[in-house]
């Protein structure tokens, strides 16, 4: 995986435990589940960004009619 790659799906685990540990000092029950989605989320991107690592797209500029 790319070091651009890593790094960001780093970042976004990091992000992930920050919403964990805020979590664990919430009493609104309804609080604390919008910091659980919010943590949901960056762990979907992280893992977005592991796969896009593996992928190689490249876009060419169509030519255009003769």
């Amino acid at each position: 995986m790319p070091i651009r790659w890593r790094d960001e799906a780093n970042t976004y685990r990091s992000h992930a435990a920050h919403c964990l540990d805020l979590s664990r000092d919430v009493s609104d029950l309804r609080r604390r589940l919008a910091l659980l989605e919010m943590a949901q989320a960056w762990l979907d991107l992280a893992d977005q960004a592991e796969k896009n690592a593996a992928t190689d797209l490249v876009y060419e500029t169509p030519h255009p009619p003769a």
